[in-house]
């Protein structure tokens, strides 16, 4: 049983290396997707907040690896 999860792991491992910047991504592509679905905004205002949504989530990762925000 213990070399399943160890293969688990590890093949889990070579796709998601940062499980926090996974779920934040995830979960910022649902939010946006419940917004588009039940709020009448313009495609272009949606595809920005996408945008800078992700662009946010992506700084917030750079500077945790680098060790600028704990």
């Amino acid at each position: 049983m213990d070399f399943l999860k160890t293969v688990f792991r590890e093949l889990f491992g070579l796709v998601v290396d940062d499980v926090g910047f996974a779920g934040a991504t995830v979960g910022w592509i649902g939010l946006v997707w419940v917004l588009a679905t039940f709020m009448p905004l313009p495609t272009p205002w949606l595809a920005a907040l996408l945008f800078g949504g992700l662009c946010l989530i992506l700084a917030e990762s750079v500077l945790r690896r680098s060790g600028e925000v704990r």
